[in-house]
C-alpha cells in the first residue's frame, strides 16, 4: 500500500471517518450558502440591467418598423383620414380611411415581429463588475450573457389628439399605440419584458374652427 494510502488509512482509523466528513460538508453548506447570498443581491441587478437594454432594443425596432412601414407605402395625412369642407372651406368633418388604416397596422404589426425576431442578442449582456453595484467596477469583467428567448403578443391601436396651436388653430395628430412583449432568458430564469410606445404617424394643422364630427377617430380605430 502506498505510503500516502497508510497514513489517511491510519488517520481515519484514529480519529473516525467524521473528522474528515464533516469538515467537507460544511465547507460545501458555506459555499452553498455564499453562493445563495449572492444570487440573492446580484440576480435583481441582472434583471433589472437586462430588462433595461431589452427596452432600449424594443423601443428602437418599433420606430425602425413604424418609419420603414411608412417610407415603404409613402403614406401622408390624406392616407389615415378624410376632411369634408363647405363651400367656404372650412372643414365639417374628418373621417377615418378604415381600410387603408387597417392595412398599415397590420404591416407595422408585422414588421415589428420581425424586427424583434431579429434582435442581435449580442448587445445584452451584463459585466460582472456592473453586478457588484460599485461605480468603480460598473463596465468591468466578462459579460453574464442574456438572450431574447421568444417574441410575444404585438398589438396595436390608432389614437387620436386634438390640440390648440396657436389663435384658431388646432394641430390633429394620428398616433399608433404599439405594445410589444419578449422574453428575456437568464441564467436559470426566464422573464418577460413589455414596452408600450406611442408613434406619431401623420399630424396637420386644422385652420379655423374644430369640426363638430369626427368619424371613427375613436381609440382603436382601424
Amino acid at each position: 500500500m502506498p505510503v500516502k494510502l497508510k497514513r489517511l488509512s491510519l488517520y481515519l482509523h484514529q480519529n473516525g471517518p467524521l473528522t474528515v466528513v464533516l469538515p467537507v460538508a460544511a465547507a460545501l453548506v458555506l459555499v452553498c450558502l455564499l453562493l445563495h447570498t449572492m444570487n440573492g443581491r446580484l440576480r435583481p441587478v441582472l434583471e433589472t440591467t437586462a430588462s433595461s437594454q431589452a427596452t432600449n432594443l424594443i423601443t428602437q425596432a418599433i420606430n425602425t418598423a413604424v418609419d420603414n412601414c411608412l417610407q415603404e407605402n409613402g403614406m401622408t395625412y390624406g392616407d389615415f383620414v378624410t376632411m369634408e369642407t363647405d363651400s367656404a372651406g372650412k372643414v365639417t368633418s374628418i373621417t377615418s380611411n378604415t381600410v387603408s388604416n387597417s392595412r398599415f397596422k397590420r404591416q407595422v404589426v408585422e414588421s415589428v415581429i420581425r424586427q424583434l425576431g431579429a434582435l442581435d442578442s449580442g448587445g445584452l449582456g451584463v459585466p460582472l463588475g456592473t453586478l457588484t453595484g460599485q461605480p468603480l467596477l460598473s463596465g468591468v469583467g466578462p459579460k453574464v450573457r442574456v438572450e431574447v428567448d421568444s417574441v410575444g403578443d404585438v398589438t396595436a391601436d390608432y389614437n387620436n389628439s386634438f390640440t390648440s396651436a396657436g389663435m384658431n388653430q388646432t394641430l390633429h395628430r394620428v398616433c399608433l399605440d404599439i405594445t410589444a412583449t419578449v422574453y428575456l432568458f437568464l441564467p436559470g430564469e426566464v422573464i418577460p419584458v413589455s414596452v408600450s410606445s406611442s408613434v406619431c404617424v401623420a399630424e396637420t394643422v386644422i385652420v379655423g374652427e374644430t369640426p363638430d364630427t369626427y368619424l371613427n377617430l375613436e381609440k382603436g380605430n382601424g
